[in-house]
């Protein structure tokens, strides 16, 4: 009963939201919400005013105000095209001649301007709320409170989502289209300001860089504007204080919808199959759909040909945009879903290494004939490129544990060695080894399954057993499950990071890199074993839906930690 009257208030306020809105803030249940934040500042003995009392004490609302209802402040489009946008506040009310009363105003509820929190504002009570606008706003204002409250349709696909969260900021098209239009003005803002503080010819070479960066932010701005109609963010803490944090985008193209249910339809059923329990960093899986990958190659292929002197591709033609292209393509072609693992390795090994994965493809023995096709192709275009770090790639068959695989080697140190500065070259050896070289495995575990790490032969062996065998430790282990469990159930896409892993890896890190010209490395204490944080990504009816979630023991062990680490 409680879940459907909070649903009920939700959506009634939603329903005085103005359908050519650019935006809103949406806080249900003003009090409720302030227990659960006052909850968490507490367990992070944060120096923090609770909400509730900031908001009360800043504005000076509290007479006749239904703290147990749900507060809505908005912005809408001003009269004309260039007028600003104007802000819209809708609060609950208990009693309105109280409320009128403690601020000087008419308690008949008509239009009256009132000061609240040092600001001359009109105010006017519009059913169960009071609307609160600017004094300039006053024929808005009036046209609003003769409007009848009515669903909002473009946000009933977040219905239930609006339901559960405490707090929801959203931004209807309208607003995107606001956003993009106040991008595009501030990179045109930023072209003549380059060109006033650049324009000296000595700064020449400078200034086309810092033009070909803005080229990448009008690209991206662009791309966002061609297939994002909508987006909101919102987080929740459920009744056993779980955090929950949300992002929500619906697309302008509907074919994005027909390739959510491809994605969804291929889930598997266990993303860390494979995997034993053990410290990691980083785990987690999904599936690979064809549509979606071949929209964000082009969409990568599209921002490089927007700089190429940034990558030495100024010289391609079409056909080896085309070719690049095709590479990247034949990399991830006939790949059905994928995992990956990271583990914090150990002392004196490598930093980039412990990195692992599987991937279920058609046919394995195919995809390694693809993968040193897409490998030759990049190797003959970075030939023809005039960067000064040209990666070239060393490709050879070989046999893993008596199976078909693919040694790829990665001369970072020899492509990115600098002889005057011998500290990176060290560097480079930390991160990749004595020989300054990325190797990588791909390994056809069996007809329809690859293996693919940074790791010597003999651990690559363990983990194709491991993954024949589909060892589940990782993904039964009680921290894990403990996450798994708040996820949402239908997402294609699950990941986790476990904080006290990424820890050990910062600390190798610091202790690999810093060790031997520091005389003294930051010291970071240990990080006790909690649940990790999940990430998951569930696309379907058009719309992504990206959740991460922080167990409340997760919480817990982050405010210790914290405590830990001011105790130092």
């Amino acid at each position: 009963m409680l879940a459907t009257t909070q649903h009920l208030q939700a959506q009634k306020i939603l329903h005085y939201l103005p359908e050519d809105a650019l935006g809103f803030v949406l806080v249900r249940d003003v009090a409720g919400a302030n227990k659960k934040c006052e909850h968490l500042i507490q367990m992070f003995e944060a120096s923090l005013p609770a909400p509730l009392a900031f908001a009360q004490f800043s504005t000076g609302l509290r007479e006749g105000v239904d703290f147990d209802g749900d507060v809505l402040i908005s912005l809408i489009p001003g009269s004309h095209a260039s007028a600003p946008p104007e802000p819209l506040v809708l609060l609950p009310i208990a009693d309105y001649g109280k409320f009128a009363a403690s601020i000087h105003g008419d308690d008949s509820g008509e239009v009256c301007r009132v000061t609240i929190a040092g600001e001359d504002v009109l105010v006017a009570r519009h059913g169960p709320y009071a609307m609160i606008m600017n004094v300039e706003n006053r024929e808005t204002l009036e046209i609003l409170i003769g409007l009848e409250p009515e669903p909002v349709a473009l946000l009933k696909p977040w219905a239930a989502w609006l339901e559960d969260n405490v707090a929801t900021i959203g931004v209807m098209p309208a607003g995107v289209k606001k956003l993009l239009e106040l991008g595009r003005q501030g990179l045109a803002q930023q072209r003549l300001t380059l060109d006033d503080e650049f324009g000296n010819p000595e700064f020449s070479d400078a200034l086309v860089q810092m033009h070909q960066g803005l080229v990448v932010y009008q690209t991206m701005l662009d791309l966002f504007g061609a297939e994002v109609d909508r987006l909101a963010f919102g987080f929740s803490i459920d009744e056993t204080s779980n955090l929950r944090a949300g992002l929500r985008l619906l697309w302008e193209n509907d074919h994005r919808a027909s390739a959510a249910t491809t994605t969804t339809a291929t889930t598997p059923a266990a993303p860390l199959a494979g995997y034993p329990d053990q410290p990691f960093v980083l785990a987690g899986g999904g599936p690979l759909d064809g549509t979606w990958m071949n929209s964000l190659i082009k969409a990568g292929v599209q921002v490089m040909r927007q700089m190429p002197e940034t990558y030495g591709y100024e010289e391609f033609q079409e056909e080896q945009w085309q070719d690049l292209e095709t590479s990247y393509q034949d990399f991830v072609k006939s790949v059905r879903c994928a995992s990956v693992l990271m583990l914090p390795g150990e002392k004196g090994e490598p930093l980039f290494s412990n990195f692992f994965g599987t991937a279920q493809v058609h046919s394995a023995a195919q995809y390694l004939q693809s993968y040193r096709k897409s490998v030759e192709t990049w190797n003959r275009l970075m030939a023809q490129s005039t960067s000064d770090i040209r990666l070239q790639y060393e490709i050879r068959e070989i046999k893993v544990g008596g199976a078909e695989a693919c040694e790829l080697l990665v001369d970072v140190a020899t492509a990115a060695r600098d002889p005057n500065v011998p500290m990176f070259n060290w560097m480079l050896e930390a991160m990749f080894g004595k020989e300054g070289k990325l190797r990588t495995l791909i390994v056809a575990a069996d007809e329809k399954t690859l293996v693919y790490g940074m790791a010597g032969e003999q651990r690559m062996t363990r983990v194709i057993e491991q993954v024949k065998q589909q060892e589940m430790g990782l993904q039964k282990s009680v921290h894990v499950q403990t996450t798994h469990k708040l996820l949402t159930p239908a997402a294609a896409w699950k990941f986790y990071v476990s904080p006290q892993g990424c820890v050990t890896w910062t600390k190798r890190i610091m202790d690999e890199l810093f060790g031997q010209i520091l005389p003294q490395t930051m010291v970071i204490p240990e990080y006790e074993s909690s649940p990790p944080v999940g990430i998951s990504v569930h696309l379907h009816e058009g719309q992504a839906e990206v959740d991460v979630v922080w167990p409340i023991e997760a919480l817990q062990a982050l405010a210790d930690y914290i405590k830990k680490c001011k105790e130092l």
